[in-house]
């Protein structure tokens, strides 16, 4: 069994790809755009402004992978208030300082500023430039 997030967005989607692919060292796979759906019988018919937006789209990292994609006109998503969190478990004290720097670049919220807990050499939470909520943990095995 794997487990793997799947974020909508609401027209962002590729640029956090790209966004999150520079952050995790990973690369933006399988970008599908709206406008090469095939039509179906009783779907409305894409807009032209959303046609290169992401249908879906895939980024495949060291450790893991997550999924892409943009809502439909008056389908608008949002993150809501903190009822989801992305957990990313980073390899070396320095892995975590770099991603929460970067996760940090025009957040909306810090939650939890980097630091060692009690539970962890280093811990943070992060909502980033997108909405999406982070926690950041190195845990020294």
């Amino acid at each position: 069994m794997k487990l793997t997030s799947y974020l909508i967005f609401n027209g962002q989607a590729e640029e956090a790809a790209n966004f999150y692919a520079g952050i995790l060292g990973g690369k933006v796979e399988n970008l599908c755009r709206y406008d090469g759906m095939p039509p179906q019988s009783g779907m409305p018919e894409v807009p032209e402004d959303l046609k290169q937006k992401i249908m879906h789209g895939c980024i495949l990292f060291p450790g893991g992978s997550m999924s892409v994609a943009d809502t439909l006109p008056g389908d608008e998503r949002t993150f809501g208030k903190g009822g989801h969190m992305l957990t990313l478990h980073c390899d070396s004290i320095a892995q975590t300082e770099e991603v929460y720097a970067r996760l940090c670049e025009g957040a909306q919220h810090i939650p939890c500023e980097l630091a060692g807990v009690f539970w962890a050499k280093r811990y943070a939470e992060v909502v980033d430039r997108y909405g999406v909520l982070w926690a950041l943990m190195y845990e020294e095995v």
